[in-house]
């Protein structure tokens, strides 16, 4: 149709930006989505690097960008701070939002909607903080939330007539309750159950970053793609172990480019461990008996049998159990396999 209106949607997936999604095309725009991965959105046990770009939800292409690399200084170092834990949330808006612009500007889209609720995240859902981000972000006029858009000002989508505010919504507050009667009456029928909110509010992850951050070390986003596994050790202050808990995170880790060194322990129940190593023998012996607590012992009693492999090299040891006294065999010497 001549002189159709172009819209972006972010969408995460979730129900409320489903919800978007269907309102614009209700509303006779042409529509696109886009979803930005991070390192900490992705769900739990999906490899970082692996992903499609592109898909498609009720008939509209969706392009997904992976902007991991590009976030971390938002991380680091956000103007407006953190919230409860090592979420820099009003950044976070921004920065996205930000990234939504040029990928409006590429696909020619007029302006950008997103799922946002008045009052649904008490840091970047109130008045002050809407306002602020839409203009830090250089959305200003041109950020339409279709879920809220009675409670907020005019936007200039709305002005011109390219969407009529009497087909937007007034939803406010934490509840679900009016986003599940609406999705019933848009024909949303299969959506997420609400997720337990960003992982970066969560506690244990905010004391492995703090840890993390404290090495002298440069960064790298698989230093962040593994905070969400395993159980993490400093092993002498300056070099980093992560135990896997389970056979799914054994597998994982398995695949992950991470540290130079690679403890196999699972000839007996048990983990598989990565290591950032300095070469000191202390460090490893440290980081042996470690791994050798989360072990199941072989019936009989007797040593637990490792394997280690750095870079090409790989190495067989014969480790004991804590409470044992024999020391392990030495990296550098054992056999090689």
């Amino acid at each position: 149709m001549a002189g159709k209106r172009k819209v972006l949607v972010l969408t995460s997936g979730g129900l409320d930006s489903l919800l978007v999604l269907k309102i614009m095309q209700q509303n006779g725009l042409e529509v696109a989505g886009i979803r930005f991965r991070t390192w900490f959105t992705i769900p739990r046990f999906e490899p970082l690097d692996e992903y499609a770009p592109e898909s498609v939800l009720f008939g509209i292409p969706v392009f997904t960008a992976d902007v991991s690399e590009e976030f971390t200084p938002v991380l680091m170092n956000p103007r407006y701070g953190y919230g409860k834990a090592s979420n820099p949330c009003i950044d976070c808006k921004i920065f996205f939002l930000q990234k939504a612009r040029e990928h409006m500007a590429k696909i020619g889209a007029d302006f950008v909607a997103t799922g946002e609720v008045m009052g649904q995240r008490p840091m970047t859902q109130n008045p002050n903080s809407l306002k602020l981000i839409e203009k830090k972000s250089g959305l200003e006029g041109y950020l339409l939330r279709p879920l809220s858009a009675k409670l907020l000002p005019v936007t200039v989508p709305e002005e011109l007539g390219w969407v009529d505010r009497e087909k937007l919504y007034g939803i406010s507050g934490r509840g679900r309750k009016d986003q599940i009667n609406l999705a019933a009456k848009l024909g949303v029928t299969e959506y997420p159950s609400p997720a337990g909110g960003c992982h970066l509010t969560d506690g244990e992850l905010h004391r492995r970053l703090a840890a993390m951050t404290g090495l002298e070390k440069t960064l790298t986003v698989n230093d962040f793609y593994i905070l969400r596994y395993g159980r993490h050790f400093l092993i002498q202050g300056d070099q980093k172990l992560v135990v896997g808990r389970n056979e799914r995170e054994n597998d994982l880790l398995r695949r992950t480019r991470w540290g130079n060194v690679l403890i196999d322990a699972t000839a007996v129940p048990g983990p598989l461990s990565l290591m950032e190593w300095n070469g000191r023998m202390s460090g490893m012996r440290q980081a042996l008996s470690t791994v050798a607590r989360y072990c199941d012992r072989p019936r009989g009693g007797g040593l637990l049998r490792v394997v280690i492999h750095r870079g090409d090299k790989v190495k067989t040891l014969r480790v004991p159990f804590p409470g044992e006294r024999r020391p392990p065999t030495d990296p550098v010497t054992a056999e090689k396999k």
